[in-house]
């Protein structure tokens, strides 16, 4: 049994291109070790972002647009297209991974990568 290093990445580019044709882009990032003894929310997640069409949240509505994954040997990588970056507490909450739920950016349409890879 290993350790897994979750970390989350929540990216916004700016609406607006600046005189010299540049994109303003900010992000935020938030890394946690989940133990050998959390395995069972590490595969929840792992099906959950592998599902074949998106989940929905409480209220049935959709918790991403898209979904785009990559694997090796090491590590899983997802990308998602979302309305809004507070549904990563959704996201954690369904696979009951320990996540707190304060401190998210408040954020409309970002893309939102979470990598999981053996720590």
């Amino acid at each position: 049994m290993c350790n897994y290093k979750l970390t989350v990445i929540i990216g916004k580019n700016s609406d607006i291109v600046d005189g010299g044709g540049w994109v303003t882009s900010m992000t935020w990032r938030k890394s946690t070790i989940l133990e050998a003894k959390d395995r069972a929310q590490v595969l929840a997640l792992r099906d959950l972002l592998n599902s074949s069409k998106p989940a929905v949240d409480e209220d049935g509505y959709l918790m991403w647009n898209r979904c785009y994954g990559m694997c090796n040997k090491a590590c899983w990588q997802w990308e998602l297209a979302c309305a809004h970056s507070t549904c990563i507490n959704q996201i954690m909450r369904r696979a009951d991974v320990d996540w707190a739920d304060a401190g998210v950016p408040d954020i409309d349409m970002p893309t939102i990568t979470i990598n999981l890879s053996i720590n």
